[in-house]
């Protein structure tokens, strides 16, 4: 037999005529990949005695110079083939010698480091492919030559194939009073205030944590673990957080059937245009506000539904009574919240600088007119609607997030500094103090939890401008305050006349310039500042609390996929 050595494989010349391939195994040993008589036949006999229905995703494990894959792509035609590889030199060799040329493109390659990477590719493949059933082939010379690489890719792969993991995946939900749900556990704040709703309605809940920058696969891999112990009847997440960018979990649980509910408590826009690929017919939209149903719709959601704010009462109320408490200071006015320096500088860090001008214009006059800064945006004609035109989908969200955050910045400056000739305390980051420039009185940010309530109770009145990324809808101040028996100075947004009764539950100024008056009635009348916090609490007790909003959202989730429409 002819021989050309390469490193620890060698190219033979078989009986038949064809080439063969001998390796020099994880033992020392060597191992003849192919028949040293005739491949080709011995590659025939292999698949003919291969039990497969052509359906699903087939797994190869171990290359060598590909008789055995052109037989199988022969055999199924059609069929996605996966070809997991230890050696890049084999790879090498079977494209020099082998039979590469004769694999159409439904075959594809793993050329993995460690068997770890290779299951993660494998999963990741799979995935996109719509979760497809796996059927493993193993041939078997080059299993025997690298164990350590192969028989752990070929146990857990193995170990999801022979308990039909497509069919576990799939079941029957939501057909229960009470609920399991799966919270996608991304640090978010109102994971606690969530959690905590859901366990006091009576449904099951089991976090699943997810980490910033973590690999969708890995994700997708863990949440199947997830499933298979826990079986939810829906995933719930906050913003879309835990899901990446190129859609692998969507697709993996679009191809389950798998209910997922997002709330949304920032703007959509901001993150779905960077994340098209996240578009499911099983991915129910909650939106805080309705004023961006249009812009989902639009995106390709078919199901979407309005879902405000709340309070979580039990970690906003009054202060105790009969308890010693220490002696508290009082201020005539509060308030608390981000400057938006900071996020303005970093969305502008992500600008081109030539387009600084336009956020500044754009942004004075959203401001004048407080009209939404999309609507600013579609406004642009001539040379600056062409400049935008020209942005990538990421470079166009950092460009409108900047003069979206660029707006607000001014909006609460111009608010807090309307009440600048009072008694004000500002808690916040250490942009206030840039901006202030000595006016009133600066804290530290406070604790959500633990510090928040208290403060609100020890302001005569608690000031609120809410983040122009809210177009209609209210913010959490305007539950958080009254729940705590405080009293509210909000800025009127749509939907506050939807929740509340305005004027006798919470009071609202349509313009920053009526700031001054209002504080001075309400202080000079502490009575009726009384009887507008006694109102106002009641009514968030009575429908503004995370129960409530939990509730609806089950509700919904049932309504759509619940009592056997899915699975």
């Amino acid at each position: 037999m002819a021989t050309a050595s390469y490193g620890p494989a060698a190219v033979l010349e078989a009986r038949s005529g064809r080439p063969t391939l001998k390796v020099n195994g994880a033992d020392g040993a060597s191992k003849a990949l192919h028949s040293l008589y005739d491949p080709e036949a011995e590659a025939k006999a292999l698949v003919d005695a291969f039990r497969f229905d052509g359906e699903g995703l087939l797994v190869v494990l171990g290359l060598g110079l590909g008789y055995h894959v052109a037989r199988l792509a022969a055999r199924y035609p059609g069929v996605r083939i996966l070809v997991v590889e230890a050696s890049q030199e084999i790879y090498e060799l079977c494209v020099k010698y082998g039979r590469t040329a004769d694999l159409g493109p439904e075959v594809e390659f793993v050329l993995a480091a460690s068997p770890e990477e290779a299951i993660r590719e494998v999963t990741r493949r799979q995935v996109r492919a719509g979760m497809p059933r796996l059927t493993l082939f193993s041939l078997a010379p080059a299993v025997s030559a690298f164990p350590g690489y192969y028989e752990p890719i070929r146990a857990r792969l193995g170990r999801a194939a022979s308990v039909r993991l497509w069919d576990r995946l799939k079941y029957r939900k939501l057909e229960e009073e009470r609920v399991r749900v799966a919270l996608i556990d991304f640090g978010y704040f109102l994971t606690r205030e969530i959690e905590g709703a859901l366990v006091r309605l009576g449904h099951t809940v089991r976090k699943v944590p997810v980490r910033k920058g973590e690999e969708g696969s890995l994700i997708v891999s863990r949440i199947m673990d997830e499933i298979l112990s826990f079986r939810p009847d829906f995933f719930l997440t906050v913003n879309h957080l835990g899901f990446d960018e190129t859609g692998a979990l969507t697709a993996f649980f679009r191809s389950i059937e798998m209910p997922v509910a997002s709330w949304y408590v920032d703007s959509p826009n901001l993150i779905v245009k960077a994340f098209r690929e996240n578009v499911s017919p099983w991915t129910s939209l909650f939106l805080w506000d309705k004023g961006y149903v249009p812009d989902m719709r639009a995106a390709g959601f078919e199901d979407i539904a309005p879902l405000p704010l709340a309070t979580d009462e039990k970690i906003f109320r009054p202060p105790g009574r009969g308890r010693k408490k220490k002696r508290a200071l009082t201020w005539d006015v509060g308030f608390v919240g981000n400057s938006m320096v900071g996020p303005t500088e970093e969305r502008l860090a992500k600008v081109d600088s030539g387009l600084h001008g336009l956020v500044d214009r754009l942004a004075e006059e959203c401001l004048r007119g407080r009209s939404p800064v999309d609507e600013r945006i579609k406004a642009l004609d001539g040379a600056d609607r062409s400049r935008l035109a020209s942005l990538d989908p990421a470079s166009r969200v950092n460009f409108e997030a900047a003069v979206l955050w660029r707006t607000t910045l001014r909006y609460r400056l111009r608010c807090v500094e309307q009440a600048a000739g009072f008694d004000l305390r500002v808690h916040g980051d250490r942009g206030w103090s840039l901006l202030l420039n000595g006016s009133g009185s600066l804290g530290r940010p406070l604790d959500y939890y633990r510090e928040l309530a208290a403060f609100y109770s020890r302001c005569r009145i608690n000031l609120n401008a809410t983040n122009l990324q809210m177009g209609a809808a209210v913010n959490q101040r305007v539950f958080d305050v009254p729940a705590c028996g405080a009293f509210l100075l909000t800025d009127r947004q749509e939907a506050l006349d939807e929740l509340f009764d305005v004027g006798k539950e919470v009071i609202a100024f349509e313009a920053p310039e009526e700031i001054p008056g209002l504080l001075r009635f309400y202080l000079d009348h502490p009575e009726k500042r009384r009887a507008v916090t006694e109102r106002g609490r009641a009514r968030v007790l009575r429908e503004h609390t995370y129960r409530h909003r939990l509730r609806a959202l089950i509700e919904h989730m049932r309504s759509r996929y619940g009592r056997g429409r899915a699975g």
